[in-house]
């Protein structure tokens, strides 16, 4: 049996629930696994989150973005002074609400990614948290850690995006690169992870980047966001990434054949010493089918069966009108065709002879 770590607290629950894509998400996910009873499994050890401090969050996302992420608050509520005492009072007034616009987006910190209260302590306690879960990796003392309120894959090195306020990702595959010699990166999300690739030009994450392969599928339609992931990157510096682009109603049958045809292929050829899941789920659509999945997925984890009713909890009425959970797919026509699934084969295949090359 593998020595499995979940990373969680109620406080830390609260905290995350603030977000505002995501709001009460980690509440319900917690509390449904909780109610199954798979928190209190022997076979399960509860690891106190923790904040990362700001030297940590440093070692990928800019100075300046942290700083001004610690004071966001009082930015965004008007609370900065400004002096320009000398400049007629309505004007002075536009001038800095503009400013203060201004330097809310150049940080990615307006409209999908807008200042809440406790956003610094949020991104604080999402980086550390999983940068525990890597150190825990690290030392040998856990074989599987989850952190299921981890995985922000869209922020960026100076700016917040796509709901991600920090990339928690690549600071926790940094830690991991201190104790394993090669990392992969599996995203699942149906959003393509455009946080990490800028990473891999960064010296200051990925030192070597062919010891971390980046495997990514995910939808990837004309205005769809974000827009990138198109198929496999052709520049030698990201010669470690591979993008596998789905069309829409992905079934669970085409998904089964990408694993198995292109993915596990891949990652025999790769053979890492760690593995780091993005699990997707998002949950800014559906709170509970999110928490739905998770609860499934740490069973699984866990090898544990879990019944198809939902238990009785604080948020059992949010699950009606059937209360189960397993619920009927939806009726999207899969048009992956085979001659899509031949074409991404072959973006495939073409990165799977880069990889060959460097081991």
């Amino acid at each position: 049996m593998p020595r499995i770590a979940y990373i969680h607290s109620d406080d830390y629950a609260n905290i995350v629930s603030r977000l505002p894509s995501n709001i009460d998400r980690s509440k319900k996910v917690h509390a449904l696994i909780e109610a199954y009873g798979l928190l209190r499994l022997r076979d399960l050890t509860i690891i106190s989150p923790r904040k990362a401090s700001i030297k940590e969050l440093c070692r990928y996302h800019s100075r300046d973005y942290i700083e001004f992420l610690n004071k966001a608050e009082d930015y965004d509520s008007g609370e900065e002074t400004d002096d320009s005492s000398d400049i007629e009072e309505d004007t002075t007034v536009t001038t800095r609400a503009h400013g203060k616009e201004d330097k809310l987006e150049e940080y990615g910190l307006r409209f999908d990614c807008s200042v809440f209260e406790g956003i610094a302590d949020y991104a604080a306690y999402v980086a550390g948290s999983t940068l525990e879960a890597a150190t825990l990796l690290c030392d040998d003392a856990f074989d599987i850690v989850i952190h299921w309120d981890g995985g922000r894959h869209h922020a960026k090195k100076d700016a917040a995006a796509g709901f991600c306020i920090v990339n928690d990702i690549v600071l926790g595959i940094m830690e991991l690169q201190k104790a394993f010699d090669r990392v992969l990166y599996l995203d699942l999300d149906v959003h393509h992870g455009d946080g990490k690739l800028p990473c891999i030009f960064s010296p200051s994450a990925f030192q070597f980047t062919d010891k971390v392969l980046t495997v990514s599928i995910h939808h990837y339609a004309e205005g769809f966001y974000p827009g990138t992931g198109s198929g496999v990157l052709s520049s030698a510096r990201t010669k470690a990434v591979v993008n596998i682009p789905m069309q829409a109603g992905l079934s669970d049958g085409t998904l089964s054949r990408v694993f198995d045809e292109m993915i596990e292929p891949l990652v025999k050829q790769f053979s890492p010493d760690a593995v780091v899941l993005q699990c997707g789920v998002d949950g800014g659509y559906n709170t509970v089918s999110t928490a739905r999945c998770y609860a499934y997925l740490t069973s699984q984890i866990l090898g544990r069966s879990i019944l198809d009713e939902i238990p009785e909890h604080k948020y059992f009425e949010d699950y009606q009108p059937d209360f189960l959970l397993f619920i009927d797919p939806g009726r999207q026509l899969d048009i992956n065709t085979e001659e899509h699934l031949a074409h991404v084969r072959s973006l495939v295949d073409t990165q799977s002879k880069t990889l060959s090359s460097q081991h």
